[in-house]
């Protein structure tokens, strides 16, 4: 069974990210995650993720990341398959 994270991930208003929709309670996965690169990124501490949206103009979530996992830099981002 693979690790399973808590985090916080940013959205624009219409629950977009990157030209990616999303819609609450779903379950999404990709072949690959890479940091600042590719795959589901989310923050592991949630202020974090002030550094990526605007809070008064962002939508924000806690969210389960898993699969393979990539971290860099130096912050808490985290990018996941699922």
């Amino acid at each position: 069974m693979s690790e399973i994270i808590k985090s916080f991930k940013g959205f624009e208003r219409d629950m977009t990210c990157r030209k990616f929709q999303y819609e609450e309670g779903k379950d999404y996965e990709t072949e690959k995650a890479k940091a600042c690169k590719e795959g589901f990124h989310a923050c592991e501490y949630p202020l974090d993720v002030f550094s990526y949206y605007n809070p008064a103009e962002a939508v924000f979530h806690e969210v389960e990341q898993s699969g393979k996992l990539s971290r860099k830099g130096n912050d808490s981002k985290v990018a996941s398959t699922k």
